[in-house]
């Protein structure tokens, strides 16, 4: 029990460390307007995606719609075309170097908080185009969770299985879709971390980070999609701009936690290197 309030405590006074950076100031803002810009593409490469592996992009439309509003999910979700030609896939490409912005700029905020130089464009724009591909099967993993669930309930449906027994099983699922769709999550988030500084990262060094920024990214979107549902009116003040407002907040807001994850991942690692450091002048 002391040990984890130790470690409790040793959290806390990291996350305030985190928080209290001067970079938080910047970092967040500049973050989220890059994902702004990437969002659009990603998604258009999620639905292109999704589409060769014959999965319904309703799961993200539909979370849109209920988490904030269809109007906001019509202005995200963007239907790519059914054939491929040369320009579309000219278009592809491009929108997947756009896409790669948001990686880049996760690249360049971790630099800046671990006190790095950046590397060279190329070099920079080449890890992005990775993160990038990996925020992209994150993205169709989700999807496959909820759709692999009706797959299976269908299934029992189908060989005549007492309604009671596949009612039971959906159940179960639902359960367990939000714990599987985390860990999920903590990966990808996890890996993200881990490959974007521009130096050698131990995963071990990003464990609370993810954790961190996995649930902070669940929480506060339940939070702000309850808020903006019953409390925000935004349309008096901004009126059609109210829906473009509420996706800003939004995107500030996961990009303010994940500012603060790869804050924490620093901490730790210093605290580590600075703990072997004196266990060395010790032995010495």
């Amino acid at each position: 029990m002391k040990k984890f309030k130790k470690r409790l405590k040793l959290f806390f006074r990291n996350f305030k460390s985190a928080l209290t950076r001067p970079e938080m100031l910047v970092l967040p803002g500049q973050l989220a307007f890059f994902f702004i810009l990437s969002i659009v593409p990603t998604i258009t490469l999620i639905g292109y995606g999704a589409g060769l592996l014959n999965l319904s992009t309703d799961v993200i439309y539909n979370f849109l719609a209920e988490a904030f509003s269809k109007n906001v999910a019509n202005i995200l979700i963007v239907h790519p075309a059914k054939t491929l030609g040369a320009g579309y896939i000219i278009t592809m490409l491009v929108g997947y170097y756009f896409a790669s912005n948001g990686a880049a700029s996760i690249i360049v905020t971790s630099n800046s908080i671990y006190g790095l130089e950046n590397k060279s464009f190329f070099r920079r724009r080449l890890k992005a185009f990775i993160m990038t591909l990996i925020i992209i099967l994150l993205f169709i993993f989700m999807i496959i969770v909820p759709v692999l669930g009706n797959k299976i309930t269908e299934m029992i449906a189908y060989v005549n299985m007492k309604q009671s027994v596949t009612t039971k099983i959906l159940h179960v699922f639902n359960f367990l879709k939000g714990p599987i769709t985390w860990f999920i999550m903590f990966i990808f988030i996890k890996l993200i971390y881990t490959m974007a500084p521009d130096k050698k990262t131990e995963s071990r060094h990003t464990n609370k980070g993810a954790i961190f920024t996995t649930f902070g990214w669940v929480l506060s979107t339940n939070i702000y999609s309850y808020y903006i549902t019953h409390f925000a009116k935004y349309d008096i003040f901004y009126g059609g701009l109210a829906n473009i407002i509420v996706l800003m907040l939004w995107f500030f807001l996961l990009a303010y936690i994940l500012t603060i994850g790869i804050a924490l991942n620093q901490k730790v690692e210093e605290e580590e290197l600075e703990k072997t450091s004196k266990i060395n002048i010790v032995k010495e």
